[in-house]
């Protein structure tokens, strides 16, 4: 993973703000630090771009893996908010500035929280098919990039929740002695339930000189008010699909993409599921989009805590509305 050298803590959000109870962004999100491109302190962007968080997020996932990158058949590079709209495209920057073979496939998907969950199901596609032998997943959200000083009143929820990073990880296909790696993926999209627009930047809403005032007023707008619901009736949902509606084939873990830390350990709760048979990072990191799942599955594997032949339901919910669950083996 690779996070942006830049963290503040909530009392740095708070007196970048104007307000004066960072508290209050840990009960009721789970924030307490969080790495962003902008400097909540200077009011400026940092230097450090998307396409750098994710090069360097590959190339630590690569020698995690032991691999180089002529290893690679299919880069899957995941973001809503690339470096550049458009053109060039973000996962072949990342091809070019990993070095990558003519033949290694370099593919884009524009998503958020859900993003990586849909790249696992493509990449394991892809090996299973024999279309690849192994797959670099990419995940990075630099959200933070949108702020600016003066839309400081519009951007205090966006502010608290949100951090910035790159997660990396690589599927390859591999012969043990036990079955192991993912069973049959379950995906969903409710388009009517989303909770996020950015009006500029796309073929519809294109800048003009008659239009540049509101282009430059222009963010990305969050109906924070539908995330608990879509978080708790979508991981009820999923769970319910994969495991059956009483949970009958139940795993050792259930790990999910960081929106809010409090609702998903409010609806653990509610499932009757042990916080400890969880992974939480969203306290150091903030909602981190695209990045986030990422994060939690780098972040989880590096605990120590999965023990060979473990079992993990991992969900995935994104704007969108995109969903998704795997059941994961460890070999």
């Amino acid at each position: 993973m690779a996070l942006p050298p830049l963290a503040f803590t909530n009392e740095d959000i708070c007196q970048w703000h104007g307000r004066r109870d960072p508290s209050w962004i840990y009960d009721t999100f789970g924030v307490r630090t969080r790495h962003t491109r902008y400097d909540y302190k200077k009011d400026r962007l940092d230097d450090i771009d998307e396409d750098d968080l994710t090069v360097e997020a590959s190339r630590r996932a690569l020698n995690d893996a032991g691999l180089d990158i002529r290893d690679i058949q299919v880069i899957i590079y995941v973001s809503f908010t690339p470096t550049h709209q458009g053109a060039p495209d973000g996962a072949c920057t990342l091809h070019k500035r990993l070095g990558a073979p003519l033949h290694t496939m370099a593919l884009s998907h524009m998503s958020a929280c859900a993003g990586v969950i849909n790249a696992l199901m493509m990449g394991t596609a892809l090996i299973r098919s024999g279309q690849a032998r192994n797959v670099l997943i990419c995940g990075a959200s630099t959200l933070s990039s949108f702020c600016k000083p003066e839309l400081k009143k519009r951007l205090w929820l966006q502010a608290t929740i949100f951090g910035d990073g790159a997660a990396a990880l690589v599927l390859s296909g591999e012969n043990t002695a036990e079955p192991c790696g993912f069973s049959t993926f379950h995906m969903a999209t409710e388009p009517h339930r989303d909770i996020a627009v950015k009006k500029f930047g796309g073929s519809k809403h294109v800048p003009t000189p008659e239009n540049i005032a509101e282009v430059l007023e222009d963010y990305y707008v969050v109906d924070y008010r539908m995330v608990p619901g879509n978080l708790n009736a979508t991981f009820t949902r999923l769970r319910g699909e994969i495991l059956g509606p009483k949970g009958s084939q139940d795993t050792n873990w259930t790990l999910f993409n960081m929106s809010n830390a409090q609702v998903q350990r409010r609806w653990l709760q509610g499932m009757e599921i042990p916080e400890e048979k969880s992974f939480f990072n969203m306290e150091h990191h903030g909602n981190c989009a695209a990045a986030s799942l990422g994060l939690v599955l780098n972040d989880f594997l590096h605990s120590g805590l999965p023990k060979p032949g473990d079992t993990a339901l991992i969900l995935g919910v994104g704007s969108g509305l995109q969903s998704g669950g795997v059941i994961y083996r460890f070999p």
